[in-house]
Parts: structure tokens; sequence; C-alpha cells
């Protein structure tokens, strides 16, 4: 599987009323600097104070990882542009293949949602991830009290399971188990 920057045309209008065109562009990690996904996840979940504190070094491992092994964040995620400035990234995990890919880190920044960012970046891995071979199943979890469940849905995941959620992350609510059956 080849991955190239894919570009999407969309439009805004300025102040005037008249129509600015905007570029959508899925590119790799690689052409951004170490932190970028980092300063991604901290933006994103920038709403609540504590997602941070719960979440800091496991999005600063996650930075890292991906950094440090370019081969595979460039082959299992992907970094979505909004003229040129990185708003919003997704990450996948292959290694259970064929049975089932699951979706990692998943986020837009916070100025760019509601806007359908999320939705195009989604389904633009969905698109990369369904041209594995004999794959069986796309997953995800997520939690009840975030954004995420309705743009997972929209794209055509299915709840399958839920468990409630004892940790010091309670208030984003229970684990939502989705999944899209090829």
């Amino acid at each position: 599987m080849t991955q190239k920057n894919r570009g999407i045309n969309e439009f805004k209008l300025n102040r005037t009323g008249d129509k600015e065109k905007l570029m959508i562009e899925f590119r790799k990690f690689t052409d951004f600097p170490r932190g970028t996904m980092y300063d991604i996840l901290c933006d994103a979940y920038s709403y609540d104070d504590r997602n941070k504190v719960i979440w800091d070094s496991s999005w600063k491992e996650s930075d890292d990882f991906f950094y440090d092994h370019p081969d595979i964040a460039d082959k299992y995620g992907l970094v979505t542009c909004l003229d040129g400035e990185p708003i919003g990234f997704v990450t996948w995990d292959p290694r259970n293949r064929p049975e089932y890919v699951e979706i990692g880190h998943n986020g837009i920044r916070e100025q760019h949602k509601r806007q359908g960012y999320g939705y195009m970046q989604l389904e633009e891995a969905l698109r990369r991830i369904k041209e594995y071979e004999g794959l069986k199943r796309i997953i995800v979890c997520t939690n009840n009290n975030l954004a995420a469940p309705k743009n997972y849905e929209s794209v055509g995941f299915r709840l399958y399971d839920r468990k409630t959620n004892e940790t010091e992350s309670a208030y984003t609510g229970d684990y939502l188990y989705y999944e899209i059956v090829l």
C-alpha cells in the first residue's frame, strides 16, 4: 500500500462573501517535527485540564515512538493539514491482521472541531486500512462522554461492547467498543 498526499478542496466564505479555496491534505508524520503528535493531542483534549494530567506521559510516549520509528509512523498513520498546517492526525495498529486493525489516537485541534475535518480524517484512514488484503474487522475503543462515538458511527462503526470505566478517567464515560465488519 502506498500513501500519497491526498488533497481535498474545500471552500469558505471570506469577509466580503467571496469563496476562498482551502486545501485539506493528508500527509506523512515525517513531514513534521517531533512533538507534532503530542502538540495536537494536548490541543485536541484541552477542553478539560484533567485530560492532560492523566494522559500527558502517554501522549509523549506515543509521539516518541512514532518519531523514533518513522517507517511505522508513515505507514500506519496520517496527519491532516488545512492549508499546510497540521490540524489533526490518526494512527492505527495493524499487528493483528487479518483478524483486525485497531484505530489508535485520532484527534483534531480544538479550533477545527465540528467542521467535518475529523470525519474526513477518519474516512481517509479507513480507506487506507481497507486496502489490507483479507482484513476482517476494524475496531476502536473510545469513551461515551466524548464527541468521538458520533464520529465513529458516522463512518459506519457499530457498537459491540460497553464496559464501565472505573479509572481516574471515569469522567470521560464508559468504554465503548466499536467495529466495522468487512
